[in-house]
């Protein structure tokens, strides 16, 4: 089910214009940015509530695998440093 947004452009307008925009800086920008929302609704590029739980699930399995990758790094680097340490002492025992 998709959902409506609408884009005010008079407050837009209004909100650049308080922000210290001259007019036509303001409206230069507001037109651009409705073409802009209006290009993006009329391609239908817009995340659905699914898309972001598909994503999000997408990122807990890379964490996990990020996570264990981290783990298996420290770990050879602790087994080279032991091995770096015990040579040591035999080549100076």
């Amino acid at each position: 089910m998709m959902s409506a947004v609408t884009f005010d452009t008079f407050e837009f307008n209004n909100t650049l214009r308080e922000a210290g925009f001259d007019e036509k800086q303001a409206a230069a920008l507001t037109k651009a940015q409705a073409k802009v929302a209006v290009q993006i609704h009329a391609a239908g590029e817009y995340a659905t509530k699914a898309d972001i739980l598909e994503v999000r699930r997408d990122m807990h399995v890379m964490e996990e695998r990020m996570t264990a990758n981290f783990y298996k790094a420290i770990l050879l680097q602790t087994i080279a440093l032991a091995g770096l340490v015990i040579a040591t002492i035999k080549f100076l025992g």
